[in-house]
């Protein structure tokens, strides 16, 4: 069977351990539980494709576009993503750790309740994604662009945003006082609220 012979079909518990999808092109498929633990998918392109608890350890996602995709509940450690696209697809509930993901494109990504502690995002273009009650402890977003985002029940203990765009973001009074915010920018109305989380009293003449 070729790769187009496989889409709109539905996987479960299968182990693609150290297999090679380069350059591969997958729609409508679903994996459930599936391992691709050290997998090559360099180039891979995915257009509404759904992953549900799969483990992409040590994979290579370098180079890959995915469109409308999910991976939900995924875990992510040591695996290499730079270089790829990221458009309206979904990471919620998913886990990285020790991965590489910048440079990177995302287009309204969902990362609500993704494990993101101590990843590097600096300078990465986050405008629009959602970031609800994720983890954020100690991740690096330093000049990231982060307009109109949500971060709203985020967890953002030890949080570097200095330089970063903030303008239009949401975010809980708790970030202004657990994150690292020198020359963040920001716009009035939020300003209002940094100033009421250290205890300041605004008074508009």
């Amino acid at each position: 069977m070729t790769g187009t012979d496989l889409d709109d079909q539905h996987f479960d518990g299968e182990n693609y351990s150290d297999a090679d999808f380069t350059q591969e092109s997958w729609r409508g498929r679903t994996y459930t539980d599936c391992s691709f633990r050290d997998a090559e998918l360099t180039g891979l392109r995915t257009e509404n494709v759904t992953f549900n608890g799969c483990d992409f350890t040590g994979a290579t996602l370098i180079d890959s576009e995915h469109s409308g995709s999910a991976f939900r509940n995924c875990h992510f450690e040591y695996t290499s993503m730079w270089q790829s696209v990221f458009a309206h697809s979904s990471f919620m509930g998913s886990v990285f750790s020790d991965t590489r993901v910048r440079p990177l494109k995302l287009v309204e990504v969902d990362f609500t309740l993704t494990a993101l502690g101590e990843i590097d995002l600096r300078g990465v273009d986050l405008s629009g994604c959602r970031l609800r009650e994720a983890n954020l402890v100690r991740a690096d977003l330093r000049k990231a662009i982060l307009r109109n985002a949500d971060l709203t029940g985020a967890r953002t203990g030890g949080l570097k945003l200095d330089e970063a765009d903030l303008r239009g973001a949401r975010v809980d009074a708790g970030l202004w006082t657990s994150a690292s915010l020198r020359g963040v920018k920001i716009e009035m109305e939020q300003a209002i609220s940094y100033a009421s989380a250290h205890g300041l009293v605004v008074e508009m003449s």
